[in-house]
């Protein structure tokens, strides 16, 4: 069975006979007849029933011919593969997301890049704190988007834009009837819920924690926002992750010294001095113009 069988039987079915089917594929109406014979013959049953003018499918040719088309589908989607692959493209390009960063436009770049070049695989992962540049520095990943605590060596770096970390507590939170004259001398009693630094080989690292204040630790912002609502604890949280419980009263923000709006700069950050192929460079582009 060869694809060339595959197709002059997709071709019989499609246009309607055999001599239209050779005229589509630029082939003989004999060699037609002949693949469609010999494919019958290697697979000891008949394709067509050729008692009417038009040629009709046997119920076990509708069955081959379903398969066909399939088969054929994936060997088109090979081939282009292939194809980009030959011509330079990656087959996978990473990306290292800081959790505060805003998602949905990165996703809405990475989308437009995945519909340009299919044959490239997008990798997304989402860290903590040091754990985003720690992917990018061990070479885990192709890019990082996150905060910058300190200059990183070896990197090249472009300001993307900046979040807002707001101190809010939920409706529900034993002070709350005290907002918005709660301080920082009222919270140290209380249970500050920390997202837990990623990174595996480096120093943990905090911004905005209350030190000496117990703490419970969280894996993401999701568990983080949801121990806020119930009144488990309160914490900094990235403005846009909770714009909307901060509008409908469910969160309400604190303020005052030590715990006013800390505005974080985010950046896209990529290894200095290594050759990066089309898909990526053109990833880092449209990162840089995309409207955050």
């Amino acid at each position: 069975m060869t694809l060339d069988q595959l197709r002059a039987l997709c071709a019989v079915v499609e246009k309607g006979g055999f001599h239209a089917a050779s005229q589509s594929l630029f082939r003989s109406q004999s060699a037609i007849s002949i693949a469609i014979k010999n494919l019958e013959q290697e697979l000891g049953i008949s394709l067509f029933d050729r008692k009417d003018y038009r040629p009709a499918l046997t119920p076990e040719g509708q069955v081959l011919y379903g398969k066909a088309k399939s088969i054929l589908s994936r060997s088109e989607e090979l081939s282009s593969i292939a194809k980009h692959f030959a011509q330079g493209e990656e087959t996978e390009v990473s990306i290292a997301l800081g959790a505060i960063a805003p998602v949905e436009e990165v996703l809405s770049v990475i989308r437009q890049v995945s519909e340009s070049a299919p044959a490239t695989r997008m990798s997304l992962q989402i860290e903590n704190m040091g754990g985003t540049l720690e992917r990018l520095l061990e070479k885990d990943v192709d890019f990082a988007i996150a905060e910058r605590f300190m200059p990183v060596p070896h990197t090249e770096e472009v300001r993307l834009t900046s979040t807002e970390m707001v101190s809010v507590i939920g409706a529900d939170f034993p002070l709350a009837t005290h907002c918005p004259a709660i301080t920082v001398a009222d919270l140290e009693q209380c249970v500050q819920v920390v997202v837990r630094d990623t990174s595996r080989n480096q120093p943990k690292q905090t911004a905005g924690v209350l030190e000496g204040a117990n703490q419970w630790l969280v894996n993401d912002f999701d568990m983080k926002k949801r121990m806020i609502l119930s009144g488990a604890g309160w914490g900094r949280m990235p403005r846009h992750r909770v714009f909307e419980e901060l509008a409908d009263g469910r969160l309400l923000a604190l303020a005052g010294k030590g715990l006013d709006p800390l505005r974080i700069d985010i950046y896209l950050f990529r290894r200095a001095n290594e050759p990066m192929g089309p898909i990526g460079e053109r990833l880092w582009q449209l990162l840089q113009k995309c409207e955050y």
